[in-house]
């Protein structure tokens, strides 16, 4: 008898160990795909963040503001940013002027559920045009972001970093740009502390002065 409750004793303990064991290596698990999806929203941003602030920092450069206006309105009706288009003049191998113009466009990419919450996310689409023909048509594809943007907007700031009232109109008032995003994450972890959404936001002085190269 004594040895039927020993060994019973036996399976029990060593059930509780094994279901100890298993939870364990369950949150372990949970905690690697945590750090995974919150180093991938992070780089993910951070890339995003790195290439459009060098592009802004182009806008207008080389260009004589008082003959052209380098951009068009970034900000819609909804006072999003969906499509944005300027430019800046560079110079080629051989020294000659050369226009660039770059355009990001903002076209759905779903939806995410974040805290119970269903919000759509967008794809932004990095676009260039270099040379003549410009920008009716010779549009190519140079890069873009993960369709994670749950928010994208650039505004044309003054110089008290203030959006400018119809910047086209009024481009001797802009003195900045502004670039705010925020990038939901791919997925989301049951009981986890991963990331729901980056948020990101840069204000960037235009350097309206003439310079040469790119």
């Amino acid at each position: 008898m004594w040895f039927i409750f020993d060994n019973l004793n036996a399976l029990i303990v060593g059930g509780m160990l094994f279901l100890m064991l298993l939870g364990i290596q369950q949150r372990v698990a949970e905690m690697n795909l945590e750090q995974t999806v919150n180093y991938i929203v992070k780089r993910q941003a951070g890339d995003l963040a790195t290439w459009l602030e060098d592009d802004l920092l182009k806008l207008g450069r080389n260009v004589d503001w008082e003959s052209e206006t380098p951009f068009e309105n970034p900000v819609d009706s909804a006072g999003v940013t969906v499509r944005f288009v300027f430019f800046h003049d560079s110079t080629d191998a051989g020294g000659n002027a050369v226009r660039v113009y770059v355009r990001y466009r903002l076209t759905p990419a779903g939806e995410r559920i974040i805290r119970n919450d269903t919000i759509p996310v967008y794809r932004l689409y990095r676009e260039e045009c270099v040379g003549s023909g410009c920008p009716s048509g010779g549009w190519k594809a140079s890069g873009g972001g993960p369709g994670l943007l749950s928010y994208f907007k650039i505004d044309l700031l003054d110089q008290d970093a203030q959006p400018v009232a119809d910047p086209v109109n009024n481009a001797d008032q802009v003195q900045n740009t502004r670039v705010r995003f925020t990038m939901a994450a791919p997925f989301e972890v049951a009981r986890s502390q991963v990331l729901r959404q980056v948020y990101y936001g840069s204000t960037l002085l235009i350097q309206r002065q003439m310079q040469q190269g790119s």
